[in-house]
């Protein structure tokens, strides 16, 4: 059996999730990466969202090695919008508003059509499984309740708030970071931080966290609106319950494309 976090193979990019774990966990829990409003915020005009598409010219403005490089037709994204919330915001300010909001706010059917919208946003899908209707729908929505797409591929603020109180309600104070290439791997006590001490700790490309035992996981990956909580059966009951993440159980057949999976 393969040492997931030896063998620095932690996040379950292919097969099913729950094979990927077996032997450290045998649950694990598909977590959405929140939208949110900011309670102060007034009713003028800004761009919710952290990521936008650069026109040709503003990408070999931002990004002069394209000055060299023949046009083509390329989508660059960039995620220097300034209109967008700083952490500190985002943790003081932001109330967080759920997926199940959204979904039925766009008209969509289900979660995993609004994760294709949310992946469509940031030009993630290949042109056969873009989904510009979704966009257009979840745009409208957003735009008209002045709600904040979440950024995908890191953990947010309000997520960071959470998953400090689970670990503090599983007594789990010793934690382990590391980074999305395991470069860079450090340790922290909880019992020495602030909620937003510990939010402020996390950098936006640390994609592993979990308990110095190994006993409790949250990891997350580079394209994904969303991450993965992975421990043992009775502690997901308990964290299920304790409703400080929105999301699904993983079945037997989810894997890492669950929004593309016949049953969610």
């Amino acid at each position: 059996m393969s040492d997931i976090f030896k063998d620095e193979n932690i996040y379950p990019y292919q097969g099913k999730i729950k094979v990927h774990f077996k032997g450290f966990y045998d649950a694990a829990f598909i977590a959405f990466i929140p939208f949110f409003q900011i309670d102060s915020q007034t009713n003028y005009k800004v761009s919710l969202k952290k990521s936008k598409l650069l026109s040709h010219e503003e990408a070999v403005q931002e990004f002069e090695f394209l000055k060299d490089l023949p046009k083509a037709n390329r989508q660059i994204y960039s995620y220097k919008n300034d209109e967008y919330p700083s952490n500190e915001t985002i943790f003081l300010k932001g109330k967080a508003i759920s997926w199940n909001k959204v979904v039925t706010g766009s008209g969509f059917t289900d979660y995993a059509e609004l994760n294709k919208a949310l992946r469509t946003s940031i030009g993630a899908l290949s042109k056969n499984y873009t989904r510009p209707d979704l966009l257009e729908n979840l745009n409208a929505f957003t735009d008209k309740k002045s709600i904040y797409h979440p950024t995908e591929g890191t953990f947010d603020m309000l997520s960071k708030a959470s998953i400090y109180r689970t670990f503090q309600f599983f007594r789990k104070p010793q934690i382990v970071i590391t980074d999305e290439f395991y470069q860079q791997t450090f340790s922290i006590d909880l019992d020495k931080l602030s909620e937003f001490e510990f939010c402020d700790q996390i950098n936006f490309k640390d994609y592993y966290i979990y308990s110095a035992d190994f006993e409790l996981l949250f990891t997350v990956e580079w394209d994904s609106f969303f991450f993965i909580i992975a421990t043992d059966s009775k502690k997901m009951e308990q964290l299920i319950e304790s409703k400080l993440f929105e999301g699904f159980l993983c079945n037997d057949e989810t894997d890492h494309h669950w929004d593309y999976m016949d049953k969610k």
